[in-house]
């Protein structure tokens, strides 16, 4: 496979998922949301013939559910924020690859393969998200960069901006893809719920 689909998830435990939202619509119904986009992601990734998918989790307990198990396509998160864990990804991976979170139920292939698509003409992907944030961020092969996630202010309104700060100052060429929610707070599981 040339191109690779990480999902990146905390294992679906209650308790240690969406902490946040698990504050207003509890830990049955976090749990229940996390499960059903990780099976929505899994039906549009499995069995592709252009793509490989993986799971990158933590933190590794026994786990079975219609949606979510420790397979041979699982990878255990290193790192101690974010930037850290998709760096890991970068050192172990020769390959372009994206990483996607389990909170984005509005995730479809097409979203994807336009993602890969990018990465043929950039040294980066990025799907911005409606908090400033980012849903998704790729890397292509193509070459070596600088580090990007020095100083971000994680789980600000900041992220993005410092993110496209750090490419700019090292020379990294980004491409943004589609702008996607993802769902953090109870806004935002309202907004997507009322679509449903």
């Amino acid at each position: 496979m040339d191109n690779i689909v990480f999902l990146m998830t905390k294992t679906p435990i209650q308790g240690i998922i969406k902490t946040r939202l698990a504050k207003s619509i509890g830990n049955c119904n976090v749990k229940k949301f996390t499960l059903l986009n990780i099976e929505n992601i899994k039906k549009n990734l499995i069995n592709k013939k252009n793509l490989d998918f993986f799971l990158y989790t933590s933190p590794k307990k026994k786990f079975r559910s219609f949606s979510f198990n420790f397979y041979k396509n699982t990878i255990l998160q290193k790192g101690f924020n974010l930037g850290e864990k998709i760096w890991y990804l970068k050192s172990i991976v020769n390959k372009n690859f994206i990483v996607v979170g389990s909170d984005i139920p509005d995730i479809n292939i097409q979203n994807l393969n336009y993602a890969f698509k990018l990465l043929k003409k950039s040294d980066m992907v990025i799907g911005p998200s409606f908090d400033n944030g980012f849903w998704l961020i790729g890397f292509s092969k193509r070459k070596a960069i600088n580090y990007p996630f020095k100083n971000i202010r994680w789980g600000t309104e900041h992220v993005l901006n410092d993110l496209d700060k750090n490419t700019k100052k090292y020379n990294i060429k980004i491409c943004f893809c589609e702008k996607l929610r993802d769902i953090d707070i109870i806004d935002d599981y309202c907004d997507y719920m009322n679509k449903v």
